[in-house]
């Protein structure tokens, strides 16, 4: 699996009910499916949010194959958090080896799994949000989100703008790397071996930061020659407002984390 199969940050076109819900009624849903996956560590957590985000998931109208492809450039993040529990927490052995508790424990492969699962989730339910949603009207939800921060000197479009460049940043810059990977490609640069895969990435990393501070640059002076100016009041081509659908969303989202919590 490529970097260019990281879906987080793109958006994929679509009229389904996910797609017509409010961008802030996603994001506390997202929020809310988050308290309950960190609630514990119990298997009946992760069963009952797996539930929830794979009815999301059909709910958008994505194929499968893509939801899975969302996941799977995270795969050795997961394995490495699998095997490092299995290895470093104490509890019943079951493979005897020279590590500090004995060997791999059934404990710690149980509590890896756990925590390798809910990273999956994570990944999905985050990819689902920015699948589903348009920038644009993902900024206006960052941003009425964060109005009640004004009291505090804080400027609630700021922290939306800067957030939507990062996640929009994601899939350009991937698909950045992915080019030059095929540019070395053609040159013939082809390195063998785990260790040498490795090593290569220092050759990737310093083109790829060449290219993210200048489309940065381009960025900032594209903003400078529209007049972009954070303080000025601004209107909006689509003004979004909660419905009934959304009301029923954070309902059914509640009553999910109500069972999360009382199993």
């Amino acid at each position: 699996m490529s970097l260019k199969d990281i879906s987080l940050g793109r958006y994929v076109y679509g009229t389904s009910l996910l797609h017509r819900l409010d961008p802030r009624t996603k994001m506390i849903c997202l929020l809310i499916i988050m308290v309950g996956l960190f609630a514990g560590n119990r298997w009946q957590l992760l069963l009952i949010a797996g539930i929830y985000i794979l009815l999301a998931g059909f709910i958008s109208g994505l194929t499968p194959a893509y939801l899975v492809r969302s996941i799977m450039p995270f795969k050795w993040l997961i394995i490495l958090t699998v095997i490092l529990n299995a290895l470093f927490v104490g509890g019943h052995i079951l493979i005897k080896a020279p590590l500090p508790y004995g060997g791999i424990t059934r404990e710690g492969l149980m509590l890896g799994t756990i925590y390798g699962v809910r990273i999956g989730m994570l990944v999905l339910a985050a990819s689902l949000l920015t699948l589903t949603t348009e920038p644009v009207v993902l900024v206006t939800g960052v941003e009425k989100l964060l109005a009640p921060l004004t009291k505090f000197n804080i400027k609630p479009h700021e922290v939306a703008i800067a957030m939507i460049i990062t996640i929009r940043f994601v899939p350009v810059l991937l698909d950045e790397a992915v080019k030059i990977r095929k540019s070395h490609a053609a040159r013939g640069f082809n390195p063998k071996g785990v260790i040498n895969r490795f090593k290569s990435v220092s050759i990737l990393l310093l083109p790829l930061f060449s290219s993210a501070i200048r489309r940065a640059e381009h960025l900032a002076v594209a903003m400078e020659c529209r007049l972009y100016r954070s303080e000025a009041s601004r209107t909006r081509f689509k003004e979004i407002r909660m419905l009934g659908s959304d009301w029923t969303a954070l309902s059914i989202t509640v009553l999910f984390l109500l069972f999360m919590l009382v199993i």
